[in-house]
């Protein structure tokens, strides 16, 4: 994963309150509750003292309790409560579980991979998806790594195979460019997709500058958008499991319906029509080797693999700016996947 990011990795609804809930995200184990003010916490999924999982506990106050023996954990990771050792006794400063920063944003928890700090950046997020729009969730596991996944959304190249019966109807096999640009850390893709014609493609350099916004935006480090049209779009947000697993958040945004019955109709046809094309995708992806993707692989790209060429390196990119932060060389889990 690529260290020192904001990740989506929960529908805030996933997050009830007096509940917890254990899920593995990033490769490790972690339980995520909501203090008494509705405020999202998130620690390790293993009790310090016996290797216990804490997500088999429950909720007291603003802690979350071991079911073995009671012991009390904040949001800090700092255990509050230790009752074999008595309510008035000091509690060793040892007794503590990992706690991950996180923020709800956006629909959303997200969570900082990396060394907290006091001066984390703010959660980055398309600035075009505002709250004039709603939206539906589908939520779809994929067996593969994550950046497989985020490659299949920048890959112009299989539309018209894949999803022939879909999305890539009418044939164009011809891909012109695309034109790909990295601004910032979001990376825009313009898609000009032809039938064929005995017209031999235009590489990248040779198409004219874009007069319009651009299709496909993908933000690191896990979040893209399709910007079908100013009223409607499709983003996904691809949550790591570990190295060999994703959930994918499917959400169908649109504000061109404003009823609120026909626009949860709208919402949730739209959210299923997400899955089905996905599912496409899915059975194919899933048969990629190696799993995780990276810039030297044993692959033969082409012109039309921009998009993803410019991905790879980008994410490259900041895996090595990341192990180059003091005291990553002793942290061999950063950086990893």
């Amino acid at each position: 994963m690529i260290p020192d990011q904001w990740y989506a990795i929960l529908e805030a609804s996933e997050v009830k309150t007096g509940r917890l809930l254990g899920v593995t995200r990033l490769g490790e184990k972690m339980v995520f509750w909501r203090d008494a003010q509705g405020r999202v916490a998130c620690v390790s999924d293993r009790c310090p003292h016996r290797g216990v999982a804490l997500s088999a506990g429950q909720v007291v106050g603003d802690c979350v309790e071991c079911p073995f023996h009671g012991f009390q954990y904040d949001a800090t990771g700092a255990c509050r409560v230790l009752p074999a050792n008595g309510l008035t006794a000091p509690i060793p400063k040892a007794m503590r579980v990992r706690a991950y920063p996180v923020r709800e944003a956006h629909g959303f928890i997200w969570l900082w991979w990396g060394e907290p700090r006091d001066d984390l950046p703010p959660v980055s997020f398309f600035e075009d998806l505002d709250d004039g729009f709603s939206y539906a969730t589908y939520r779809d596991h994929w067996a593969t790594h994550y950046s497989r996944a985020i490659e299949n959304q920048l890959d112009v190249v299989h539309l018209p195979f894949v999803h022939k019966t879909t999305i890539g109807r009418g044939g164009k096999t011809v891909v012109d460019g695309p034109v790909a640009k990295l601004i910032g850390d979001e990376l825009r893709v313009w898609v000009s997709n032809r039938p064929e014609d005995g017209v031999p493609a235009r590489k990248p350099g040779q198409m004219p500058e874009p007069e319009r916004l651009a299709l496909l935006c993908f933000r690191f480090p896990n979040v893209w958008q399709n910007r079908i049209s100013d009223d409607l779009r499709v983003l996904v947000a691809f949550a790591p499991i570990d190295n060999e697993n994703t959930l994918m958040y499917l959400r169908f945004y649109q504000r061109f319906m404003r009823t609120p019955l026909l626009r949860s109709v709208v919402n949730r046809l739209g959210a299923i029509m997400n899955h089905f094309i996905a599912e496409q995708d899915r059975r194919v992806v899933i048969t990629q080797r190696p799993a995780r993707s990276d810039l030297r692989i044993g692959e033969t790209l082409i012109p039309g693999d921009r998009p993803i060429v410019l991905y790879r390196e980008r994410r490259r990119e900041l895996i090595e700016q990341a192990a180059q932060v003091e005291g990553r060389g002793n942290r061999p889990d950063r950086g990893r996947g």
